[in-house]
């Protein structure tokens, strides 16, 4: 369970709980919030469902921004084996750098 999960399993408890600071508690979140606590625990349960979205989308952000790398290693490394064969390596070098700066910087 991570902190939002318990957060809202800890509210809901606390809503329906007998104890009396425990409802005024709820109530001053209510107030505070100005939302009922319902809505507090969906909005804290679509805050973790963005937050592990973004966290895939960072992952996947990483081999995007090799493969761009080796895609212009390998255009550049073929165009420059025609005009010039002896810089093969350099061509290649500098479309491997292009590449990942060019994703890197969108």
């Amino acid at each position: 369970m991570d902190g939002n999960e318990v957060l809202s399993l800890a509210l809901v408890k606390m809503a329906t709980s007998p104890v009396r600071a425990d409802r005024d508690a709820i109530s001053r979140i209510e107030r505070e919030c100005q939302a009922d606590i319902l809505k507090i625990t969906t909005s804290l349960d679509n805050s973790r469902i963005i937050a592990q979205a973004l966290n895939s989308h960072e992952q996947g952000k990483g081999l995007k921004i090799l493969a761009a790398g080796l895609f212009w290693s390998g255009v550049i490394g073929i165009a420059t084996m025609f005009v010039r064969p002896s810089y093969v390596w350099c061509g290649v070098s500098l479309g491997f750098v292009s590449g990942i700066a060019s994703k890197v910087k969108s």
